[in-house]
């Protein structure tokens, strides 16, 4: 007889992990390349794959939110929104918990042996589409992230930067349609320069360091790609917008901070050996930053679905929102606090509707921290709708306005400075 068993997901740009728990303590991971359509069956489809090797009745389930998903960002909102929907309306996953990815990493890190199991954990993350950091504090058993900064650039730049740079390199046929794989100039040669890392990762990891340090090093073969070499200093070239990407969200993250106990580096991107160069150069901790590999942040979400740390959420700002409605002739004005981990706001336990009408709204009003915010709502139909809101580290929240009779929500970003122009 088996306990209930614990989920966690991480859904990424290029490659999709679900972990499950098991009694021996050691996980069922499985992966698969994001596909670029039918996520609902796909996602079934890899759960049910777990649950051959980890059978038993299903826990609470764990979701990873990528930093660059909470941004304000029109592309952020639509992948946050596009997870949630095929998790919880087609899919029907019930005791779904969203925690942010580098918590997830810090969670991860702070299992490992010999490291501190307390104080602040730096998390750079750099995946297939972004570079980031965040500050993680752990206390008591309980994870927070303070401060978060994220930039565009990551793997799948650096691969566009490598095949430009060299044209010589063999390019095969792209990729399945159905796959998440980059598509453009390295459409295929990516595979093919993949396939060059794994096999010869150990003379990277020697080579460039080297070079970084010393241009004599830069003409020396790095990776065989076909019948091509990869050189040295084609790599370091590559890598530079990279790494000015990543010591550039170091520095925002790390603003009015201590240096932190420990550095944790996740990602896809992250296991490439001149990520933790660069760190090593910017911050020089006492101790190598640790690189926890593309998997990180499923397995921490396992911890902590699993019981194993709490994580608290951030300190967000009070967004309410102001009804007005006639009883006995008089105006009552009513405020609705809109929680960011529930899906839509409820009031008296039915759901908040909002009437947009036909000659639309000029501006929406919230209160943030008790201020009124105006919140521009273009392209907005009239009708009715239901308000939620989603997190976000770069503002207040993102207004969800859901139509009531079925549809495609609209997400409005509630700008900070109130001006309602964002």
């Amino acid at each position: 007889m088996t306990g209930p068993v614990a989920v966690a997901l991480d859904v990424g740009t290029a490659t999709t992990r679900i972990a499950l728990s098991q009694r021996s303590g050691v996980p069922v991971v499985e992966s698969r390349p994001t596909p670029r359509g039918d996520l609902a069956i796909f996602l079934s489809k890899l759960l049910e794959s777990g649950r051959k090797r980890a059978p038993g009745t299903i826990g609470r389930t764990t979701v990873t939110v990528p930093e660059s998903w909470l941004d304000g960002t029109p592309y952020g909102i639509r992948a946050y929104e596009r997870l949630r929907w095929t998790l919880l309306e087609e899919l029907g996953w019930p005791d779904v918990a969203w925690l942010s990815q580098a918590a997830c990493v810090a969670a991860d890190a702070l299992a490992r042996a010999g490291r501190p199991a307390e104080g602040s954990v730096l998390v750079c993350d750099l995946g297939a589409r972004t570079t980031g950091a965040a500050l993680c504090e752990a206390a008591g058993g309980t994870l927070r992230v303070t401060s978060v900064a994220v930039a565009e650039g990551g793997g799948r730049a650096f691969d566009t930067a490598v095949a430009a740079s060299a044209p010589s390199l063999p390019v095969s046929a792209a990729p399945a349609a159905s796959s998440a794989t980059a598509v453009g100039p390295t459409a295929g040669f990516a595979e093919l320069f993949e396939g060059a890392r794994a096999r010869h990762g150990r003379r990277a990891a020697v080579v460039l360091p080297r070079a970084w340090s010393h241009p004599r090093y830069r003409d020396a073969p790095v990776y065989r790609v076909g019948d091509a070499d990869v050189t040295a200093g084609t790599l370091i070239s590559a890598f530079s917008a990279t790494a000015t990407a990543l010591r550039s969200v170091v520095a925002r993250a790390l603003a009015g901070s201590a240096p932190p106990r420990a550095i944790a580096v996740s990602g896809k991107f992250g296991v490439f050996p001149l990520v933790s160069r660069v760190l090593m150069d910017e911050l020089a901790p006492p101790e190598p930053p640790m690189v926890l590999g593309p998997a990180a942040a499923v397995r921490g979400a396992l911890r902590i679905a699993a019981g194993g740390m709490a994580v608290a959420g951030p300190e967000r700002p009070s967004v309410v929102l102001p009804l007005h409605r006639l009883r006995h002739g008089l105006l009552e004005v009513r405020e609705v606090p809109l929680d960011p981990s529930a899906e839509f706001a409820v009031q008296d336990g039915y759901a908040v509707l909002v009437e947009v009408p036909a000659e639309g709204p000029k501006l929406f009003a919230v209160k943030v921290d008790g201020r009124d915010v105006p919140v521009r709502l273009p392209g907005l139909a009239p009708g009715h709708y239901r308000v939620g809101l989603r997190p976000s580290h770069a503002c207040p929240g993102v207004l969800v306005l859901a139509p009531a009779a079925g549809g495609e929500p609209r997400h409005y970003p509630i700008d900070p400075d109130g001006t309602g122009e964002r």
